[in-house]
């Protein structure tokens, strides 16, 4: 597993952020919720399925998008630590 962002944990982070992007952008098919995704937020549908597989870190810019689309309470659960 690459860890370029060097994370103590990044399975951990990733495993949130794959769940963040179904919770966001609810779908049938991983291809399905790649082509929606990668079309709002000016990606590859790769990248995306990179996201979901937990092969890649997502910069805080997609993950703020991301959290936005998701809605307030998914905010306020990372905070809280849920």
């Amino acid at each position: 597993m690459k860890n370029l962002a060097e994370n103590v944990n990044p399975g951990a982070a990733r495993r949130w952020f794959s769940n963040l992007l179904w919770r966001a952008f609810p779908s049938n098919s991983e291809n399905e919720l790649a082509q929606r995704a990668a079309t709002v937020l000016d990606v590859s549908p790769r990248q995306v399925k990179n996201w979901l597989r937990e092969d890649n870190d997502a910069s805080l810019r997609y993950v703020m998008a991301v959290m936005a689309l998701a809605g307030a309470e998914v905010i306020f659960a990372k905070i809280e630590g849920r």
